[in-house]
């Protein structure tokens, strides 16, 4: 069998049974998907000729152990509500029991075990596990979990010896033995994120209270977002979404079977026959989802999960790694599972990959319980697949050690910056991003005063347009509407980089683009000297040049415009001549450059409209 284990089970069992020699009772951190059922088979082979008593406090964990140790070969009994009074007293070598039917039964139970294997060890500080120490004083004890944690910072030092610790869950990811993630969350800024910071009440677990979550979350616009959320990001997927109570993951399942979705839900309440037929019909592919009330948040072990769907808050550290941890099993074909966390769960946890202080939780000394309302850091970009994530409703949060390439948003300290290939081009300065029509990736809304703000546009390559706008701004093309610091609306064009009073249209002479205001014709393309408008009679043609208003462009060439400053018979002074040490250039009407000059003779005609000077009569 122990050809069977893989590396990293290998070397913990090693770890254990150096343990062993020296502790009665030890607890193993293991990531969810990592095989911990399978090591627990191999623990039990190293003891055969001692009894072993395996607990776990759910049917389904029981079922799930038992195939396990039947498919590697180990005979056992198992020890739950449906077993009769005559299993408590077989001498099987193994058995397998439910946690709450051997506490009603204890006094009956005749089997004394050797080793007793606890799974999800997490739970074990309940008064029906402490039973367990009572009863069998000299057994050993192994705790099986992915997240030896409590909500209320209760250590588990007053049962277990010490944690032995597994790779984390990266690792685990880089080996090729968890599924890569894409982490797709409602943005900060996202309304949902309010509601739940604005969750009052709690549980007797420390939770959230159940029936507020219900009423604040189960709403028709919420059902709506999470089936849109599903619709565009795992479509066609199977996957699992967590619900907060029985008719919250009625009315998702029904939302979801109306808009042709093959799903079914799930609660604790749910027949075990009918709960066990769905589950087969999801493994076969007849159902694509499944909505669940905290049934599959431990020991559903089904690898073609594809996605999962976070709609239940938590503060819970453990609940969220559980469920979390059901999509990232291994399975061929799947490249990657997609985590839409619905509730802001991240701004709470982080990522599935963040690292934990274990040792300090299982010590006390740390609570596993989330961080409401903190700012965390991420990157937002659009995946390769054309998904755009529409004014962050849904962001991807980039993973852990994930290169940077291209446009990328990042939030630093509350505020937003702008990445392009891992370079920061935009610091973090912006209070908002919102996605916009492309090629701009974001606009930044810079706080100026208390009724406005200021607007800025970033281009697909990530540098900021200085747009100089305020307000609400809305999009048409390369158009931005908005409003000037008075007040007045403006129409700002992202390609030219100037403002009009008017919107305005676009038009070429030759292969020059000019915007058309009314009467008024300007240059579309912003630069020195070219702010002047003029009209469509200032524009004069020749083979030479081209003259728009006071602007001559020389060989039609736009690199080479310069600024006319007057007009005599046959001759053009224009400023900036191409000679160094003289300010003003002479030219013909062949547009050769004859002359330089430093002054300009006073006969000179200076009015840059040309048509009225009669330019033709000159020439």
């Amino acid at each position: 069998m122990a050809e069977m284990l893989r590396d990293y089970q290998l070397e913990m069992l090693e770890q254990l049974h150096e343990a062993w020699k020296i502790h009665q009772s030890v607890m193993i951190q293991m990531p969810t998907g990592t095989g911990k059922t399978h090591l627990m088979a191999q623990v039990i082979s190293k003891h055969a000729t001692e009894h072993v008593l395996i607990v776990a406090h759910r049917i389904e964990l029981i079922e799930q152990i038992s195939q396990t140790l039947t498919r590697f070969g180990v005979a056992h009994g198992m020890i739950h509500a449906k077993a009769s009074m005559g299993t408590l007293k077989k001498e099987e070598h193994v058995m397998v029991a439910s946690i709450q039917t051997l506490s009603r039964r204890m006094e009956q139970v005749s089997f004394v075990p050797d080793l007793i294997i606890v799974d999800e060890a997490h739970h074990a500080l309940a008064k029906t596990y402490r039973m367990l120490w009572n009863k069998w004083e000299k057994a050993k004890f192994l705790g099986l979990t992915a997240t030896p944690c409590r909500l209320n910072r209760t250590g588990f030092t007053d049962l277990f010896d010490l944690l032995l610790r597994s790779w984390d869950i990266q690792q685990f990811i880089e080996k090729g033995w968890l599924s890569d993630f894409e982490y797709i969350s409602i943005g900060p800024e996202n309304e949902m994120v309010g509601k739940v910071l604005g969750l009052q009440k709690r549980g007797v677990d420390g939770d959230y209270q159940t029936k507020e979550m219900a009423t604040v979350m189960d709403t028709p616009d919420s059902i709506e977002h999470l089936f849109r959320s599903y619709e565009q990001y795992a479509w066609g997927k199977k996957g699992i979404v967590y619900a907060i109570n029985r008719e919250h993951a009625q009315h998702i399942a029904d939302y979801y079977s109306q808009h042709h979705v093959h799903c079914c839900w799930i609660e604790a309440r749910t027949p075990a026959e009918e709960r066990q037929r769905l589950v087969e019909a999801y493994r076969k592919g007849d159902i694509n989802v499944i909505v669940n009330v905290d049934i599959f948040s431990e020991g559903f072990d089904c690898p073609e999960v594809e996605f999962i769907q976070l709609a239940r808050p938590t503060l819970s550290l453990s609940k969220y790694l559980q469920q979390v941890g059901r999509g990232m099993r291994v399975t061929k074909g799947k490249s990657y599972v997609a985590i839409l966390d619905q509730v802001g769960l991240y701004q709470t946890f982080g990522l599935p990959t963040d690292e934990r202080p274990w040792e300090q939780m299982f010590l006390g000394r740390t609570a596993g319980k989330g961080v409401r309302g903190e700012e965390r850091g991420f990157i937002i970009r659009d995946d390769a697949k054309d998904k755009q994530l529409v004014n962050l409703e849904m962001v991807r949060i980039k993973r852990r050690g994930e290169p940077s390439t291209g446009v990328e948003v990042f939030m630093k300290d509350g505020r937003y910056g702008v990445l392009k290939d891992g370079q920061v081009c935009c610091p973090a300065e912006f209070e908002h991003v919102e996605r916009l029509a492309a090629p701009y990736f974001v606009m930044g809304f810079y706080p100026y005063y208390i009724y406005k703000s200021k607007v800025t546009v970033i281009d697909e390559h990530g540098h900021d347009l200085r747009a100089g706008l305020y307000g609400k701004v809305r999009q048409d093309g390369d158009i931005f509407i908005g409003q000037d610091v008075q007040g007045h609306t403006v129409y700002w064009d992202a390609k030219g980089g100037r403002s009009y009073q008017m919107m305005p249209h676009f038009e070429r002479i030759r292969r020059f683009e000019v915007a058309r205001t009314g009467e008024q014709l300007q240059m579309r393309q912003s630069m020195k000297g070219w702010e002047a408008s003029f009209a469509m009679s200032s524009v004069y043609l020749n083979d030479y040049f081209t003259i728009m208003g006071n602007i001559l462009i020389y060989q039609n060439d736009i690199r080479k415009s310069y600024k006319i400053r007057g007009y005599e018979p046959g001759f053009i002074y224009l400023e900036n001549g191409e000679l160094p040490g003289y300010r003003y250039a002479v030219v013909n009407r062949f547009g050769h450059i004859f002359q330089h000059t430093n002054s300009l003779p006073q006969r000179l005609a200076s009015h840059p409209d040309v048509t009225r000077l009669g330019l033709k009569r000159y020439f």
